[in-house]
């Protein structure tokens, strides 16, 4: 019985993985940061924005699904980013932006996003 269970969980384990490689070996190449710009693709199928809420709620124009766009709003120092849907108004996440490397974020179904 223990033979059993252990290849069972070798077998989750192993599924696992392959299914991380396909998802995310499938991605791409990763682009660079371009510094002073924040690019926010809206991959999901959802609109969204980013709102800088250091700069008093300073935010992107909606990027629609499907589209991305490129924000040149340099900075000299890290700050909080708030990245949200549009339609219905959801908050998602927050990562930290430095205008000195700059940030590309694709924002996903889930709805999630990452950095790429």
């Amino acid at each position: 019985m223990k033979s059993a269970y252990r290849l069972a969980v070798r077998g989750l384990v192993v599924s696992g993985a392959v299914g991380a490689v396909v998802a995310f070996g499938s991605a791409g190449v990763a682009q660079a940061a371009t510094p002073g710009t924040l690019y926010l693709c809206s991959g999901g199928s959802y609109a969204s924005v980013a709102s800088f809420p250091e700069r008093g709620g300073f935010s992107t124009y909606v990027v629609n699904a499907g589209t991305c766009q490129s924000f040149n709003y340099g900075g000299d120092h890290a700050e909080r980013v708030d990245i949200e849907m549009v339609y219905p108004d959801r908050y998602i996440g927050s990562f930290t932006y430095d205008g000195r490397a700059g940030a590309n974020i694709r924002t996903v179904d889930g709805p999630s996003f990452y950095p790429f």
